[in-house]
């Protein structure tokens, strides 16, 4: 049958190509997609790709290994073009707050890991008091589990996010945060952070717009169902 011939010679082709780059084709040129935190050069330097190496004989396992050793690279996807480049897809860890402990500072992403702050490229986060900035260890309590929750829900919200400058978690009151504007303390408890910061743009928009903030003290966000005030 015609189709089957055809098939073959198709077939046929491909294992010759196959074959051809194998033999033919090395490895000459590093590719990564734009990246906001972590430079090409760094990349370049810690991926160490031997120049001119065929692609059987590079080990990707190893090369996704060292880069993921770059602070702020969260996961590396590797795969060889036909050209013989090697394209890394890389994706980075973003900042979701910045610790403070005494003096020190670093910021934390979502998955608890600690960051280093880079020059020119400090980010626009919440402050978030609590914890150790040593990079030696990840967060992982419950207690970071829901300021993570909490922030990231704010994050998602937008209103949440602008209106928020601190954060820091209490045993008895959960989620405590400082409003950017006059400082006011906000209490969002334990879970349900999408109503409850419904809540909180609801109350600003109608009780703050017309209102005002400079007497408020606290707002407390706790329950689903209503908003409490404490005014001087």
């Amino acid at each position: 049958m015609p189709w089957i011939t055809a098939l073959l010679m198709v077939t046929g082709i491909a294992v010759l190509a196959a074959m051809y780059w194998h033999r033919n084709v090395t490895v000459q040129d590093l590719k990564v997609n734009e990246l906001s935190f972590t430079e090409y050069q760094q990349i370049k330097q810690i991926a160490a790709i031997p120049v001119g190496i065929k692609p059987d004989s590079l080990n990707l396992d190893d090369v996704v290994q060292r880069v993921q050793k770059l602070d702020y690279v969260r996961t590396v996807s590797p795969y060889i073009e036909p050209n013989g480049s090697l394209r890394l897809t890389i994706t980075e860890r973003e900042p979701l707050a910045l610790l403070i402990s005494d003096s020190d500072r670093a910021y934390v992403d979502a998955e608890g890991v600690k960051l280093p702050i880079l020059k020119d490229k400090t980010q626009n986060v919440p402050l978030l008091y609590g914890y150790s900035t040593s990079s030696s260890d990840t967060l992982e309590s419950k207690d970071f589990y829901q300021i993570r929750d909490f922030l990231m829900q704010a994050k998602k919200d937008g209103f949440g996010w602008t209106t928020i400058s601190e954060v820091v978690f209490d045993q008895n009151d959960g989620v405590v945060a400082l409003s950017h504007e006059n400082g006011v303390k906000l209490l969002f408890g334990r879970n349900n952070f999408e109503i409850k910061l419904e809540n909180w743009k609801a109350f600003y928009t109608q009780i703050v717009k017309t209102k005002g903030i400079d007497k408020m003290q606290q707002v407390d966000l706790r329950f689903t169902n209503q908003v409490v005030t404490r005014e001087i």
